[in-house]
């Protein structure tokens, strides 16, 4: 299935509240020593790059806490349902899976459908967290009186905010005031870019470009000859598919608009874009990821930690986030007294401060983590020397950008 097909699927299952619930692998082992927690990722398919950290992350979280005793008393066990293309039905097997049949008592994930999951799991009642950072799947979320569904980030409007904000922050000698903008047509995407747009605007900047395009018909000639005519000093592409992503800085580069900085947004985070960087085919090339490990003893101990136990460096997009919001319902559930009481549980979620490797996780009123420094800040990052340097952090800059020579 192509990535058109998954995000066009998961864009339809935002307007379905009620799916038939479907039964699928196998449940979860019952144990009564143990807490049973449930994974719905993506082990296959167009998102199992993203899935693989997702797995990674919840993995280490649960072998730390276990390693340290467990959550009161107890051992927590971890069972992955692979929801694949993130399809309503996939999201309904995974809830009759990990709930009805394995009886988790918490539900984690990196996303878990962008809509579809949120008819899959509100009617459980279980605690559920996950990174959806969709307007749309927030106010679903309310509408549909989820209270026990987080959503453990902020939502793309403000990170499309923040980002230009960032950018403007870098002490960057911009030639011009105009900005350039592809981005592609799902909600992630054409929001967060239309809330870049405002911020630049409202800085007194010109949008000169600002093209949607589709992913399975994509031709980035005609889109080229419209930026390389239109002179900006900052372009912005927003595709979510890594490879699209390359294909059109690899064109772009062919002849680059002379002093223009290029932002390749949060597909240079992912896993899958990490080829290309180690490479060092996209040097220079700006991104930016939600959160992930601050700077500091705790984040030093964490990648050392992920290191020793899969022989990598952790990447940015998922894996301190998911570890944090691992160790978040465990605070959650030692504050409740029982990991069982799920009301209990959510109670504390919902008025915990919880001081992790990405900031501090406090959930606001429509069960979002608002982006900033006293939270959990966003990050600006540059392709540098085939790895990723860290340029912002909310708003403190962390070290200096260094212009690419194919500006020049």
């Amino acid at each position: 299935m192509s990535l058109t097909s998954v995000l066009r699927t998961a864009a339809r299952g935002l307007a379905v509240f009620a799916l038939a619930a479907i039964v699928g692998s196998t449940s979860l082992a019952a144990r009564a020593d143990t807490i049973k927690i449930g994974a719905p990722i993506p082990q296959t398919g167009p998102f199992a790059s993203d899935g693989g950290v997702m797995e990674k992350a919840i993995k280490l979280a649960v072998e730390d806490l276990n390693k340290a005793g467990g959550v009161l008393g107890q051992q927590v066990e971890v069972t992955f349902f692979d929801i694949g293309d993130l399809s309503p039905d996939k999201l309904q097997a995974a809830a009759a899976n990990l709930i009805d049949r394995g009886k988790a008592d918490f539900i984690v994930t990196g996303y878990g459908g962008f809509g579809p999951d949120i008819p899959a799991f509100c009617p459980q009642g279980v605690p559920f967290m996950h990174n959806d950072a969709f307007t749309s799947v927030v106010d679903m979320m309310n509408s549909m009186g989820c209270t026990a569904i987080f959503n453990a980030s902020d939502v793309e409007s403000a990170y499309g905010k923040v980002m230009f904000d960032q950018i403007m922050a870098l002490g960057h000698q911009f030639p011009n005031k105009k900005l350039a903008i592809v981005h592609g047509p799902y909600e992630w995407e054409s929001g967060l870019t239309k809330a870049m747009a405002d911020a630049a605007v409202a800085q007194g900047w010109e949008v000169v470009v600002n093209e949607e395009v589709p992913y399975e018909s994509v031709q980035w000639q005609g889109i080229l000859s419209k930026i390389r005519d239109a002179s900006p000093s900052l372009v912005h592409i927003e595709v979510l598919d890594a490879g699209l992503t390359y294909t059109f800085l690899q064109q772009y580069f062919d002849s680059p608009v002379k002093g223009a900085l290029v932002n390749a947004g949060y597909a240079a985070s992912v896993p899958a874009f990490g080829d290309v960087i180690v490479q060092g085919k996209v040097e220079g090339v700006l991104g930016m990821t939600l959160s992930a490990q601050l700077p500091g003893p705790e984040g030093d101990a964490f990648v050392k930690r992920w290191q020793a136990a899969y022989n990598e460096t952790p990447p940015w997009s998922l894996a301190a986030q998911l570890y944090d919001e691992v160790n978040m319902w465990a605070a959650a559930v030692a504050k409740a007294g029982s990991a069982s009481d799920h009301p209990a549980v959510v109670k504390a979620l919902k008025e915990m401060s919880y001081k992790g490797l990405t900031g501090t996780l406090k959930f606001d009123d429509r069960f979002k983590i608002p982006t900033s420094d006293a939270s959990q800040p966003a990050f600006l990052f540059q392709v540098h020397d085939k790895g990723l340097k860290t340029l912002m952090i909310g708003t403190k800059k962390t070290s200096d950008f260094a212009l690419p020579d194919w500006t020049k």
